[in-house]
């Protein structure tokens, strides 16, 4: 079994989402970990979201950002986004790639 699905109130999971936003499966994920006692990973191994505050994960957020405006994030608009903040083209690029990927399966 990979996954399962739990309920939580609707409450709860929209200020959950007022303060993580985008983040908020990672943190759910983080806590429960830190609830199980373990450093094992609980996500999904397919999942290649990488944590909020990192440099790979600042692409994520332009490209959802982009997507979120445009309702679409083409590669060569994310990856400029990037470079305009210092971000190496070659991390942008890789980092859309997996953006892309995710945002395909989960869509």
């Amino acid at each position: 079994m990979d996954n399962i699905s739990i309920q939580i109130p609707a409450a709860l999971f929209c200020a959950l989402y007022e303060r993580f936003g985008q983040h908020t499966e990672s943190q759910i994920v983080s806590c429960l970990q830190d609830l199980a006692g373990s450093n094992a990973s609980l996500t999904s191994p397919s999942s290649l979201r990488p944590k909020p505050g990192t440099i790979t994960g600042r692409v994520w957020e332009i490209a959802d950002q982009i997507k979120a405006n445009d309702g679409n994030a083409q590669r060569n608009a994310v990856v400029q986004a990037c470079i305009e903040e210092g971000i190496n083209m070659n991390t942008a690029n890789t980092q859309y790639s997996h953006w892309a990927k995710e945002n395909q399966r989960t869509s």
